[in-house]
């Protein structure tokens, strides 16, 4: 893919993230920390569709620019949901699970780059 492509498909993602984060549920998840594992995912792959164009960006320290790039974005979101919205509500949790999700994925990054060095 392109640069300005894979830059594209990072913007709509965050895009996506931004509107599923804003929008107003009418149902309640029963399943305990489900919404958890979803933040989780949803960072990860933050992560994974970012990375591209990070790299395209910033040659040197890509992941740590990345991880930083990560967790500001979810803190971002957590604050539009405590003041843009009265609908939802931040949730310091929810920023923990995110960051969970941007380690996991940029582990996984770091892992996958050193394997494909070696």
């Amino acid at each position: 893919m392109s640069i300005k492509t894979n830059f594209l498909l990072a913007f709509f993602y965050s895009i996506f993230i931004l509107f599923i984060s804003l929008i107003k549920t009418e149902s309640q998840i029963d399943a305990p920390y489900l919404d958890k594992l979803v933040h989780t995912a949803i960072y990860f792959f933050f992560c994974l569709i970012w990375y591209i164009p990070f790299k395209d960006i910033f040659i040197n320290k890509t992941l740590i620019y990345l991880f930083i790039f990560s967790i500001l974005f979810g803190v971002f979101i957590e604050f539009l949901q405590g003041k843009a919205v009265d609908y939802r509500t931040a949730e310091l949790l929810d920023i923990w699970f995110n960051a969970l999700g941007t380690i996991i994925g940029c582990s996984f990054l770091l892992l996958k780059n050193s394997i494909k060095k070696s």
